[in-house]
């Protein structure tokens, strides 16, 4: 039999760069934007991630894009 994939809810996750600690450490901080449809392009979800960033006072360390898909047969 085929397998049926289907997208569900996307979610993305932002890393900010909060500077170092007292011992050198690299301090990173996740937020995670949710229910972003799936069918949403990579261009329009960093587009909307560097709106946010224009907001923060700490810089964009890392974007990922965390796609989620409900398989059948």
């Amino acid at each position: 039999m085929a397998v049926i994939s289907t997208p569900n809810a996307t979610s993305v996750k932002v890393k900010f760069d909060h500077g170092a600690d007292v011992n050198g450490d690299r301090i990173l901080k996740t937020k995670t934007l949710t229910n972003i449809k799936s069918s949403a392009s990579d261009d329009d979800i960093m587009a909307v991630v560097n709106a946010i960033v224009g907001l923060q006072k700490h810089t964009l360390s890392a974007t990922n894009r965390v796609d989620n898909s409900s398989l059948s047969e």
